[in-house]
């Protein structure tokens, strides 16, 4: 959804669907660390030679040079939200090793543990991957926009931020144009330095992904 074949040059993002009972290889990234949302299914996270389930809400991050895999462990398809806080991401295949069954630990954020808070009125937000959960170089939150809620236009000096339309019909700003539509489904990144912001004109709640390839909290500059 985000990458070098759409402009971005700081992050990668993936739309992955998983299968039942489909298991990838076990491999690390050896530039990069990677952040997996669960948005829907039961995944089986193999990381290090730590073995762990995760649900629809859960976030894993696999720190850079470290092993990790996946299994759909459910009975119907799974499906994933990656992200990488680079445009090309290398992937080496590793050998399988022993895997000790354990509860999710500190790179894991667990919906079910946490609590939105509003980040402003008619906006709720979870913050899934920043410092707070190991990661070295990405800030990854979940926004949910009540109808007529607004997200205040801001621009970043020195980062790109993509924005993934989780569920119903956003509206983005993007420099001098106010009504960028994004339905469920629909990526946007946006430029170093270029005004951009959220807003939700429909009648039903709307979720967001927004993601940062740099710590948290990502440098940001408010504008009208």
């Amino acid at each position: 959804m985000a990458g070098a074949p759409t402009g971005a040059t700081m992050a990668t993002v993936g739309d992955l669907t998983v299968q039942p009972g489909v298991r990838s290889a076990y491999h690390l990234h050896p530039n990069t660390e990677e952040s997996i949302f669960v948005v829907d299914g039961e995944i089986e996270f193999r990381i290090d030679n730590s073995k762990f389930r995760a649900s629809s809400g859960d976030c894993v991050l696999a720190p850079k040079g470290t092993g990790h895999g996946l299994e759909n462990v459910g009975q119907s398809p799974a499906r994933l939200i990656t992200i990488y806080p680079t445009a090309s991401p290398e992937r080496e295949v590793l050998s399988d090793v022993e895997y000790d069954d354990v509860d999710p630990g500190e790179g894991v954020f667990v919906r079910g543990n946490t609590e939105p808070y509003e980040f402003s009125p008619g906006v709720s937000r979870y913050d899934m991957v920043g410092d707070f959960l190991g990661s070295s170089s990405t800030y990854l939150s979940e926004l949910t926009f009540q109808p007529g809620s607004v997200a205040p236009n801001h621009y970043h000096p020195s980062h790109e931020e993509s924005m993934f339309c989780l569920e119903g019909n956003l509206m983005a700003v993007y420099a001098d144009d106010n009504g960028v539509p994004l339905a469920t489904g629909d990526c946007f990144t946006c430029e170093v330095g270029i005004r951009h912001g959220i807003y939700n004109e429909s009648d039903s709640p709307a979720k967001l992904l927004a993601i940062h390839p740099v710590l948290n909290p990502p440098p940001r500059v408010d504008v009208d």
